[in-house]
């Protein structure tokens, strides 16, 4: 849901370079890329087709600046919320799921149920398996099928 409107956008507007914000600090594969690329990442015939400015940056490093520059962040990231980040809603990559899902039931409960609604299949085997804490989030009250019997 990214990657290949990025990849079209360039495409279509003879971009020959994506620049991002992710950094290395924020783990999994952007650690690993990070490790083998740095900041650039270079195509067979070595020329760059991506560059990642912040990757380097550490979590230390951009609450420092954040509080020098005095950056107001988006209010996700305060009280009562909290998120620790924010990338696409109920994104079943991401690391903290389950956490996420609770705080979307309980603060925005219609874009909680959207996510279970478009994510069903994902979030029920992350269910089946135990992955990434799912079954300690509340499973789906809103049950699709009978809503739509009603509307009928």
């Amino acid at each position: 849901m990214k990657k290949k409107p990025f990849a079209r956008y360039a495409k279509e507007h003879g971009k020959t370079l994506t620049m991002t914000g992710i950094r290395s600090a924020e783990g999994g594969i952007r650690e690993y890329q990070a490790d083998k690329h740095g900041c650039v990442f270079r195509n067979k015939e070595g020329a760059i087709y991506k560059f990642n400015p912040l990757s380097p940056c550490s979590d230390e490093f951009m609450d420092w600046y954040i509080k020098t520059r005095n950056i107001e962040l988006c209010k996700l990231y305060y009280d009562p919320y909290n998120f620790k980040r924010t990338g696409c809603k109920g994104c079943p990559y991401g690391i903290d799921i389950a956490q996420e899902l609770e705080k979307l039931e309980e603060y925005f409960p219609h874009e909680y149920k959207q996510c279970e609604t478009i994510w069903k299949p994902v979030y029920a085997e992350y269910r089946r398996i135990a992955y990434r804490d799912m079954n300690k989030a509340k499973q789906l009250s809103f049950n699709f099928e009978e809503n739509n019997k009603e509307e009928e």
